[in-house]
């Protein structure tokens, strides 16, 4: 019956995962939780097991069964290749049980959160959670990116670069090789650790799990930024620099008269010094741009793209 037909928009990142169903509107009728599903560090059987849970849990909240579903738009941090992508939508309809007719479509992350942030109009979102990436839609319907590169190449000004740096300046302070501050007590308090060398083996005997932890640092050196050490609160501008780089990167691709970007993430959202330091440093890189919250979360992106397949 199509009163009871839905469509399921999926954020995966990673760390967790959020599913949301709706009705044709968009209204939401039910919302779901799940483990990380990004299918590069946590592999693709684990992401799509994550996916599957929340998506229960939104079905159930919401009174429907996978046979209601009309359409799926899931996007998942490290889906940025159009092979990984048509593999996980493969894998993700078996798994999900999901109707012949029902139509599925796998993208990056980036992408819902531009749909949400913009509904759906052209612009940029500059996201910095645990990563970091610029993406955007330019006015003829083309889709432009810059950094995303991951935790080993890339994420500049993330959460995950922002710990790393943390860890090395109070490494360094250690050494004598770098100036004083007050980061490698906090570390070891918050990781308790006798001493900061202790945590050389908690990271390298499994970096890629080690990556998460080492984001969640973020909180550590903002307190110690907010007392005043000099060390936190340059690794924090910095951030927000190499952010704006990022962001000026993109909207010279764009080439739109009038740009606009929004912000979403953890770091942007909830870290004002490297939200400060991005728009002072963009104003000087991108006078015209015009830096503004996201509209709506990227899991609501995906319900609106996810209403696009339907018509």
């Amino acid at each position: 019956m199509a009163e009871r037909l839905v469509v399921l928009g999926i954020d995966g990142g990673g760390t967790r995962t959020r599913c949301l169903a709706a009705d044709l509107s968009g209204n939401i009728l039910g919302e779901g939780a799940g483990g990380p599903a990004n299918a590069l560090v946590v592999g693709q059987e684990r992401a799509v097991v994550s996916v599957a849970e929340a998506v229960r849990h939104a079905l159930q909240a919401a009174g429907r069964t996978p046979d209601d579903v009309g359409a799926v738009c899931a996007g998942l941090a490290g889906a940025g290749q159009p092979e990984t992508q048509e593999a996980l939508a493969g894998t993700l309809a078996a798994a999900l049980a999901l109707p012949a007719a029902a139509r599925i479509q796998v993208v990056t992350d980036a992408r819902i959160a531009l749909a949400g942030a913009l509904q759906g109009k052209p612009g940029a979102i500059l996201i910095a959670g645990t990563g970091s990436i610029a993406y955007g839609l330019d006015d003829r319907g083309r889709l432009h990116r810059a950094g995303g590169w991951g935790w080993i190449l890339g994420d500049e000004g993330s959460g995950f670069t922002i710990g790393r740096q943390a860890l090395a300046a109070g490494l360094a302070a250690l050494d004598g090789t770098g100036p004083a501050t007050v980061l490698g007590d906090r570390i070891c308090a918050a990781w308790n650790l006798q001493q900061l060398s202790q945590a050389v083996p908690r990271v390298y005997a499994d970096p890629a799990a080690a990556r998460t932890e080492i984001a969640a640092l973020v909180p550590v050196v903002v307190q110690a930024a907010g007392e005043g050490d000099a060390v936190s609160r340059e690794i924090l501008a910095q951030a927000g620099r190499d952010l704006a780089q990022l962001a000026a990167a993109l909207l010279r691709r764009l080439a739109l008269p009038e740009p606009v970007v929004a912000t979403t993430g953890g770091v942007l959202e909830g870290v004002a010094a490297v939200r400060e330091a991005l728009i002072r440093r963009l104003a000087e890189l991108a006078p015209a741009a015009r830096v503004v919250a996201s509209a709506a979360s990227p899991a609501s992106g995906a319900v609106l793209m996810a209403r696009m397949m339907l018509g």
